[in-house]
């Protein structure tokens, strides 16, 4: 991949990050919800979800597709849940046990996280993955940070990725960079499916 590659695919990546979030935060709130709930329907039809015993997954922001009623689910049927918590000083995401809505804190971004105090895990059996756009290969965009990516390709290798996003957010093709980590399955309010990521080119 040439320089040149890298920069017009930068370039096409944050012009989708740009039209995604506005697309996303048009849909009202009621609206997100209903098909948070029906995304959480879906997952929870899955047999990776069946044989997960650890999931992690994200606070929603700026319209996200919402993970809450699955994770509440999964502590329901007995799995421990978790939520990342970004560590600035070592410019990575950790994963914290997170037991319910009430034990959170505002993070580096501004975005609720698990108090640091809170165990971090040593394992996870299954990642819900947000992102502002995911094609059927699996591979997405997100925020630009590259935190996921780490987090996929090193503490969370060993878990399931699953992208978690609204039906409108799957394109037919996303740009792909090297350090990018596709995921393995992905859900939305519409549909599941899991995907054969193709090599980065």
């Amino acid at each position: 991949m040439t320089p040149e590659d890298l920069r017009l695919r930068s370039r096409v990546k944050d012009e989708l990050r740009r039209r995604m979030r506005a697309i996303r935060k048009a849909h009202p709130p009621e609206t997100r919800a209903a098909r948070s709930e029906r995304a959480r329907d879906r997952l929870v039809a899955l047999d990776v979800w069946a044989q997960a015993e650890t999931i992690a997954g994200y606070f929603p922001i700026h319209g996200e597709l919402d993970p809450r009623p699955a994770l509440e689910a999964a502590r329901a049927a007995g799995k421990r849940t978790a939520l990342p918590r970004v560590d600035m000083e070592a410019q990575r995401v950790v994963l914290h046990a997170w037991t319910g809505e009430g034990d959170l804190e505002p993070g580096a971004f501004g975005i609720p996280e698990p108090h640091p105090d809170a165990p971090e895990l040593e394992r996870v059996d299954l990642v819900l993955v947000p992102a502002l756009a995911i094609d059927a290969q699996g591979h997405r965009i997100g925020w630009g940070k590259g935190f996921y990516d780490q987090l996929l390709a090193g503490e969370a290798a060993g878990a399931v990725r699953v992208g978690y996003v609204y039906d409108f957010q799957l394109l037919a093709e996303c740009p792909v960079m090297p350090h990018d980590v596709p995921v393995q399955w992905v859900v939305t309010d519409t549909r599941a499916f899991s995907v054969d990521p193709l090599p980065a080119q």
